[in-house]
């Protein structure tokens, strides 16, 4: 798997994953069967947007194959950004324990939030706006925080005590891109205006568990 590596210099970072034209076919089929599921669960998540739906624990083969593997280069990459268990105790397992579809539309928001589990990851399926106009609009256009309005970021403080807000600008040119990040790290999407399609995005948690040895 060819992936991006983000660096947070000196703190750690994420990585990113262009998918595949195949994976991204199966998600937006994924997509279909939530809305026609329509599990909302919008009361479980931080969002200030329409509608959160399940994705559901079924068929995850092909979303685990494009997740797993970033899971496993985070740390060859950073470190761990979790506690290790004790080695020889237990058998570790990360797994999918939860995934939902994201619509947001204009003037809604999510707030600065992090996640259960140890990492959460975002893939952005459609981006009816650009940052670069978002920029433009008169709310924006004379304001000393360039970059803020309609943008994804993680909000971090560095070694020095200073917060930091990184910010992943919204375009058609992150649409199929996965970024997989620590799930206590920080991070908020801000509103975007005049325009009336939907932002989609898929989200998720990976978990770890543990067992006691078969020999024990």
């Amino acid at each position: 798997m060819k992936y991006n590596v983000h660096n947070f210099n000196p703190n750690p970072g994420y990585l990113s994953y262009k998918l595949t034209q195949d994976e991204i076919d199966f998600l937006w089929k994924r997509i279909d069967k939530a809305n026609k599921k329509h599990e909302v669960i919008n009361g479980q998540l931080a969002g200030n947007i329409s509608k959160s739906l399940n994705m559901g624990l079924y068929d995850i083969d092909p979303i685990l194959k494009m997740v797993m593997p970033l899971c496993h280069e985070y740390p060859k990459q950073f470190g761990l950004p979790y506690r290790d268990p004790v080695s020889g105790l237990a058998h570790n397992e990360m797994m999918l324990t939860e995934w939902w579809v994201n619509y947001q539309y204009q003037n809604e928001f999510n707030p600065m939030h992090a996640h259960d589990g140890i990492y959460s990851w975002v893939i952005w399926m459609k981006i009816p706006t650009e940052s670069e106009e978002q920029n433009l609009l008169p709310i924006a256009a004379n304001s000393n925080a360039q970059g803020q309005i309609s943008n994804f970021y993680f909000t971090f403080t560095d070694t020095l005590g200073k917060i930091v807000n990184y910010e992943i600008a919204m375009g058609k040119s992150v649409e199929g891109t996965l970024v997989l990040f620590p799930a206590q790290l920080k991070h908020s999407v801000n509103q975007f205006y005049n325009c009336d399609e939907s932002r989609i995005s898929v989200a998720g948690n990976i978990s770890m568990y543990s067992y006691p040895p078969k020999n024990k």
